[in-house]
């Protein structure tokens, strides 16, 4: 069984958050994104809710364990750079019963692997071909 891996933790991010992000890369080659941040009910109530989002700029060699730059097809230097100013990211799930950024992950793991048609117990990485820099 393929699992997220976790390849950046952003305590200060350039979302729109004062929370941490977290950086997955998943066996779809794609990179995702935990993060969490308050919000407000019409009532007035406040609370924290748990965002999954795609990144748009880079991909994930999960088979080499290496971040892709889609626009470059190279490598970054630091995997920091993922996390950047004028970060382009698709919002995918929000869940605001989410207690955890664990219980996040969980919910994105189940996501990715509802979304590529695969169950827990298949191999899911799909390789991607792209030239090393």
């Amino acid at each position: 069984m393929r699992k997220l891996r976790l390849i950046y933790k952003a305590d200060e991010t350039y979302l729109k958050t004062s929370f941490p992000a977290y950086y997955y890369g998943s066996p779809d080659n794609k990179i995702y994104i935990v993060y969490s941040a308050p919000y407000l009910t019409p009532g007035g109530k406040s609370g924290i809710e748990f965002i999954i989002a795609k990144h748009e700029e880079f991909l994930y060699n999960y088979m080499e364990d290496r971040i892709i730059e889609i626009a470059t097809q190279k490598t970054p230097l630091l995997n920091s750079f993922i996390d950047k100013s004028g970060l382009k990211v698709t919002n995918i799930k929000s869940y605001k019963s989410c207690k955890s950024y664990e219980d996040a992950k969980e919910l994105l793991s189940k996501w990715v692997g509802h979304e590529s048609g695969n169950d827990s117990t298949k191999n899911t990485t799909k390789p991607i071909n792209l030239q090393a820099d």
